[in-house]
């Protein structure tokens, strides 16, 4: 397999991060708050994870190189030019998480895209999230030590499950059930067995 991305590649990655970054705007800019609103802040993070699938969707799909930071990145970018309440900061928060998940897939050497693979990627962003949301935007100053623990782990949780479990579950059901990624290393691995 070649490690270059051939231009099909390249246009799905951004037509991916295109739709994802949309995503991204709507969970910015509506779904975190009325998270908070309907669970309180300690349990708000359980959506989390939805922000790290940027990184995790191509990355899966196309399994090579640097995919999982370009795609990640490019969402952030789309979110921030869609209108993010979150700013510039979602360029950082793109680029380190997209650099998390990218660090697992380059510890398996792109070859493994099993479900612990998955999770793991799903869930490595966190590793920057949660902290960066302490100390850029403070914001579990109002919990209680117990409660901090609680909001920090379900980072790790909703991104293993969003990012990692969910995103793989969908895609081997699209690519086993369609056409629509048989040119692309997910289809060719799903259809061969």
């Amino acid at each position: 397999m070649s490690e270059k991305l051939r231009i099909e590649e390249l246009v799905l990655t951004a037509a991916t991060s295109a739709v994802i970054g949309a995503i991204f705007l709507v969970w910015s800019n509506i779904v975190w708050d009325a998270t908070k609103l309907l669970l309180g802040l300690s349990l708000t993070p359980i959506i989390y994870g939805v922000w790290f699938i940027g990184a995790t969707v191509p990355a899966y799909i196309i399994r090579k190189p640097y995919v999982a930071v370009l795609g990640e990145l490019l969402a952030a970018i789309l979110e921030l030019f869609y209108g993010s309440q979150f700013a510039s900061t979602v360029l950082l928060y793109g680029f380190m998480q997209g650099l998390m998940s990218e660090a697992v897939f380059f510890l398996t050497r792109y070859k493994k895209w099993d479900w612990l693979t998955m999770v793991l990627a799903g869930a490595a962003p966190a590793l920057w999230a949660a902290p960066a949301d302490t100390i850029l935007y403070g914001i579990t100053n109002p919990l209680a030590p117990e409660q901090r623990i609680v909001f920090w782990s379900l980072y790790f949780v909703s991104g293993a499950i969003f990012a990692g479990i969910l995103v793989k579950a969908i895609l081997d059901y699209v690519a086993k059930k369609s056409s629509l990624l048989d040119a692309f290393a997910v289809g060719k691995s799903v259809k061969k067995y």
